[in-house]
């Protein structure tokens, strides 16, 4: 995924849950990195826009709602993206261990 710059800090969030929340509330979805983690990949998504401050703190107060049709399919966005971004970040690290050789 492009990253795109925005004026405010963007919010970084791990939980797919929270950014399917943030997606829902009409943030941005900037960027998707990974994190490597012994075996396994964490990604980091990385939020901007001007909802984000409500949208951050409805879901931290519980106060967050959704429709459940709408969030399944924002949080189905979330995880192909987070999806795309370790095949990529795999596909990365295999060509570099070649290079390695």
């Amino acid at each position: 995924m492009k990253k795109i710059s925005h004026p405010e800090q963007p919010v970084i969030v791990t939980d797919l849950y929270e950014a399917a929340w943030l997606l829902m509330s009409g943030c941005t979805l900037d960027e998707v990195s990974c994190i490597p983690l012994s075996d396994s990949l964490s990604c980091r998504l990385y939020f901007s826009g001007e909802r984000l401050a409500w949208a951050k703190t409805a879901f931290r107060e519980r106060m967050a709602q959704v429709n459940l049709h709408d969030f399944r399919q924002a949080y189905g966005q979330v995880n192909g993206y987070v999806h795309l971004a370790k095949k990529s970040f795999d596909r990365e690290r295999r060509a570099a261990r070649k290079g390695e050789l």
